[in-house]
């Protein structure tokens, strides 16, 4: 009688112990103030359904997507985390389980007149009683991990359809300067053939030639570092699609797009849903308040549960006719392990403080990023209009600057400035423009994509 109250009063003291450790309760929003507006608002109607990429309705920008998310080699990597995640939760997952082993047998042998056999059939199965919630803990600790990595391959896409996209359009501006620079170096010989033929009527100076002769040598000078860089761009979007240089890459000469729109930016808190990298950080804060539980629920007591059965017979037939079963309850408590398991208790709460102060740095940078980004391209609109402004007075000095000079009334000096200040816009403005769309892409890719581009596919 005693013995069995001693056995009660255990029990009900493990499970008094078994409430004593509890995971933080904690909240997406606790660790930065995001109750406010951005400073910056814009509402623009886009519809969410649509990737944001698609808004240019490009072919073949669309193909280099599809080729991408299937071929590149860091996505691929990604995918590969994600499977080995997989692998070790189906592995801390089966520790719930029972183990269970069977061993056959049959023996047979000779004596002097008489030949003896026999068949046997043994049974051993254990099952450790996760009383504290350690293999449960690991359980869900790993099936967070596995939740992070698809979150990593959502973030990984939202990164690298900006990266082709960026490169896409860096091309599309690239054979625009192009097109500008061969239009500027026949403009420069024309007007250099113009200035030969009044020189030799005694109506410009040998300087006006040299002057003109510099101008066009600077176009011809510009156009090699453009070609370059076209090559370079092409490999770029090679690798990015996880493709050889030398397989070929079909990208049409088309004009630059219009800019795409300023998408609304919601809320700061909507990034708490809509950033695949703030997610992932979440989840691996959760997965390591539950590594913390489980190294705790490690110090403790374990109790295993190990029953045996085996059966005998000379002959196969009677295999079953006589047996014998056991049931076995072990108990195994830490005694002196030199602080071992309480170092690994403390390892796993320092991880998953460092992983707060992480997804803190996480929030706040994607935050900022947003604010930077929806000032940035505010001004760059209004740049650009600025620009464009400038360019229509530029292009009626140019052309009042060439009827004085024709007339005799200025010197080529003021024309050959005109010309200059004309030709050097065109490029700024081709520069802006690619810079404008480089902002817009900033925007979208911080905003995080869940709610207008579903690359979860």
């Amino acid at each position: 009688m005693v013995r069995r109250k001693s056995s009660i009063t255990l029990i009900t003291l493990m499970f008094i112990l078994s409430g004593c450790v509890s995971l933080p309760a904690r909240d997406m929003s606790e660790p930065v103030n995001l109750e406010y507006d951005y400073k910056t608002q814009i509402d623009a109607d886009i519809a969410p359904d649509i990737k944001w990429w698609e808004l240019y309705n490009d072919e073949e920008l669309g193909a280099l997507m599809t080729q991408a998310f299937t071929n590149n080699p860091n996505i691929n990597q990604i995918r590969a985390r994600l499977e080995q995640s997989s692998a070790i939760f189906n592995q801390s997952r089966a520790a719930l389980l029972p183990n269970l082993n069977i061993a056959a047998s049959h023996d047979e042998y000779r004596g002097d007149t008489i030949l003896k056999s026999g068949f046997s059939l043994n049974g051993a199965a254990s099952f450790e009683i996760d009383l504290w919630g350690k293999n449960k803990a690991r359980a869900e600790s790993n099936a967070l991990n596995v939740m992070a990595n698809i979150a990593d391959i959502a973030a990984a896409k939202i990164t690298l359809s900006a990266a082709i996209t960026e490169n896409w359009l860096e091309i599309l501006s690239l054979l625009e300067q192009e097109k500008i620079t061969q239009k500027q170096i026949e403009i420069n010989h024309t007007v250099l053939k113009l200035q030969k033929k009044r020189f030799e009527m005694g109506a410009a100076s040998a300087l006006d030639i040299l002057q003109q002769e510099e101008l066009l040598a600077k176009s011809e000078a510009e156009l090699p570092d453009i070609l370059s860089k076209q090559g370079q761009v092409a490999n770029n979007i090679s690798r990015l699609i996880g493709s050889s240089p030398y397989d070929k890459l079909k990208i049409s000469d088309k004009d630059f797009p219009k800019a795409l729109p300023i998408p609304s930016a919601g809320l700061p808190s909507d990034l708490l849903n809509n950033r695949p990298d703030i997610i992932a950080a979440w989840l691996r804060l959760k997965s390591s308040d539950w590594a913390v539980k489980s190294a705790h629920a490690n110090r403790l007591p374990s109790f295993t549960l190990s029953p045996t059965y085996s059966t005998s017979s000379i002959a196969l037939n009677g295999l079953f006719n006589t047996w014998v079963a056991n049931m076995a309850v072990g108990l195994a408590s830490p005694i002196f392990d030199g602080g071992s398991k309480k170092a690994e208790q403390l390892k796993q709460q320092a991880l998953s403080d460092e992983k707060y102060h992480k997804y803190r740095e996480i929030v706040l940078n994607a935050v900022i990023e947003v604010e930077n980004s929806l000032i940035a391209n505010i001004y760059q609109d209004k740049k650009l209009a600025a620009l464009e402004k400038q360019m229509i007075a530029s292009k009626n000095t140019l052309e009042q600057a060439q009827m004085s000079y024709i007339n005799g009334k200025i010197s080529y000096i003021n024309v050959l400035s005109s010309l200059f200040n004309t030709q050097f816009l065109e490029k700024q403005i081709t520069s802006e423009k690619l810079k404008q769309a480089y902002l817009r892409i900033e925007l979208y890719r911080a905003l995080g994509g869940q709610n207008w581009a579903k690359i979860y596919e």
